[in-house]
């Protein structure tokens, strides 16, 4: 007997009852249509898919897969935060990406065909995250051939965000930070605030590795912009306090 997908869809909420991220998705009015791959799919759309999937928990530091295993299925992440990175040599990571709730991750390889993660994922705090089977996934999507096309377009928008993400390597360590400081604060929908700010949920040696730059170099360059009155950090929270600034090193 299949699942009620009203029943599965209150259970993710039950996920958030009485915790902080309750209440942050709440305030935000995040949903599943936030996910890129799914902003085209229609509620009752998107109750087919939370009827096919199921939360998992991570404990912070906590490996979600890892590079050669078999592809199972990909994530929407609901809640705390996921790095995605490769191994260089036998220690040496490299990271591709940090995931904020309700972005998806993993699922690139429905589409490429390949059998096996290429990368590897793990929890940054406490997470929590929707996992959907790839072949209960493509079981759906073989039934519904316009949800298929949907998901599709999607997936199309996915590939136009992890574009913008590339726009990030700048040929100057300034350059480079600024970028990716303006398209953190696009994300997080507070370029229009006076002071535009972002969660920096990924710790500083892996900001550094993702962008291709040595620890010390990111720190002197935090230290920088300081300075110089373009930011200021409070806790894990970098505030924008020159944003035309930011802009021009961007360039």
């Amino acid at each position: 007997m299949s699942a009620d997908p009203g029943i599965f869809a209150r259970r993710i909420e039950l996920e958030f009852e009485n915790t902080s991220d309750r209440r942050k998705a709440m305030e935000q009015k995040h949903t599943l249509h936030d996910v890129p791959l799914f902003t085209k799919l229609s509620p009752n759309e998107l109750k087919l898919i939370t009827g096919i999937s199921r939360t998992r928990k991570f404990k912070k530091d906590q490996i979600i897969f890892l590079e050669g295993e078999p592809f199972s299925g990909f994530y929407v992440l609901l809640s705390g935060s996921v790095k995605v990175y490769k191994l260089k040599g036998d220690s040496e990571e490299v990271v591709l990406s940090t995931l904020e709730p309700y972005r998806s991750f993993a699922e690139s390889y429905l589409f490429s065909g390949s059998h096996f993660y290429s990368s590897c994922a793990q929890a940054i705090e406490d997470s929590s995250a929707l996992y959907i089977p790839r072949d209960d996934f493509a079981a759906l999507m073989g039934r519904n051939p316009a949800l298929a096309i949907r998901v599709s377009e999607g997936f199309a928008v996915r590939l136009m965000e992890l574009n913008r993400r590339l726009d990030i390597l700048a040929p100057t360590v300034e350059g480079r930070v600024a970028r990716y400081f303006l398209n953190e604060i696009e994300l997080n929908n507070s370029i229009r605030m006076p002071e535009p700010y972002f969660n920096l949920l990924i710790r500083k040696k892996d900001l550094a590795a993702h962008l291709g730059i040595a620890s010390e170099t990111l720190s002197r360059t935090f230290r920088s912009f300081k300075q110089g009155r373009i930011i200021r950090e409070v806790s894990k929270k970098i505030f924008v306090t020159n944003l035309k600034k930011l802009r021009d090193l961007s360039e």
